[in-house]
């Protein structure tokens, strides 16, 4: 990467690899998936013409070039798209899929080095093997970090089995981006294309709010955890949990101060859709938490962030350039 401190960096955009399909056709039964499981008949059959319609953008370099180019992105970090996790496989099959796609992340790097970086995914469902994964990745290809969704098959992660993988990242001093895959109790969610309005922000609110309480960041404070969809619901309503943990006891098992005051140390993308809102999340967050995020190419990304910055008032010409790229870069360490 070259020195140019004025560019803007994408923290959230997604790839496919098609290779992948072949080696678990038949093998997910349909309830691992909340997304589509509580997605309802008609969200279902909608999905279908939408993932081929977007295909090319999640598969070919040069389309998704075009694409930055007109949005005015000069950097995108590539992460799988969530229904890649796999972490219903058995571990075996798991450590297959995370390396076949880390290795196609790495060859569209190596092909675009100056317009992508790489974020690893890793087999969550062995924490042994996800650590070695990570450190593979991180240390091998290159990678700047690690994509995980926001709760493991249905387990959360203030799990104690998940602090290796936590300390590894803090130990490696890579950013991990947390992305949901629908909400895990969604049989209200099936209406309305719910399971992704409500259900992914949803499942990012529970994952961060428990990822505090359960002591995650008290326990590793140089960890460095970046949240899509602005953080979901938590940085807007963030004032109840401080009023629990003054008045009950149980949220205080894990942490020893205020839980939103363990906000400063996570990060959010800027996928709210509008100024108002943005204009809320960087006061709340400060404009060194909040980097820009896409989430190219599904049809709930934002395809016009620098327009989004433009339009928040009183955003000064310095905070401005840490949202559209030098927190991102810093976080991915583009100048090293």
């Amino acid at each position: 990467m070259s020195g140019n401190n004025r560019r803007t960096v994408d923290l959230h955009a997604h790839v496919f690899t098609p290779a992948c399909l072949e080696l678990v056709e038949g093998l997910m039964a349909p309830e691992m998936e909340p997304f589509s499981y509580f997605g309802g008949q008609e969200t279902n059959a909608y999905q279908v013409g939408h993932v081929k319609s977007i295909m090319p953008k999640l598969t070919d370099p040069a389309v998704r070039i075009a694409d930055m180019d007109r949005m005015g992105i000069d950097v995108q970090a590539l992460s799988v798209a969530p229904p890649q996790f796999y972490y219903w496989t058995d571990p075996e099959l798991g450590r297959r899929l995370a390396r076949l796609q880390n290795e196609h992340l790495a060859e569209l790097v190596a092909g675009n080095p100056d317009r992508f970086v790489g974020l690893a995914t890793v087999p969550m469902q062995d924490v042994s093997s996800a650590v070695a994964e990570l450190e593979y990745a991180v240390r091998e290809l290159g990678f700047r970090g690690a994509e995980i969704n926001t709760n493991i098959a249905g387990l959360d992660l203030d799990d104690r089995r998940y602090r290796p993988f936590f300390a590894k990242a803090e130990e490696l001093d890579v950013v991990v981006l947390l992305h949901p895959n629908g909400f895990t109790h969604g049989e209200r969610l099936m209406k309305y294309y719910l399971t992704n309005v409500l259900g992914n922000p949803l499942d990012t609110t529970v994952a961060l709010t428990r990822i505090i309480h359960g002591g995650v960041l008290e326990d590793h404070p140089e960890l460095k955890l970046c949240f899509v969809h602005g953080g979901g619901y938590l940085p807007f309503y963030s004032s109840r949990m401080d009023h629990a943990y003054e008045e009950r006891p149980e949220g205080r098992h894990h942490i020893s101060r205020p839980p939103s005051t363990y906000l400063k140390q996570v990060y959010v993308d800027c996928l709210v859709f509008d100024e108002v809102h943005l204009e809320f999340l960087l006061k709340k967050m400060g404009p060194d938490h909040v980097v820009v995020g896409t989430d190219y190419p599904f049809d709930m990304g934002y395809y016009d962030p620098l327009g989004q910055l433009d339009r928040v008032p009183g955003l000064s010409d310095e905070e401005r350039e840490m949202v559209r790229g030098g927190t991102a870069a810093r976080l991915l360490k583009l100048d090293r």
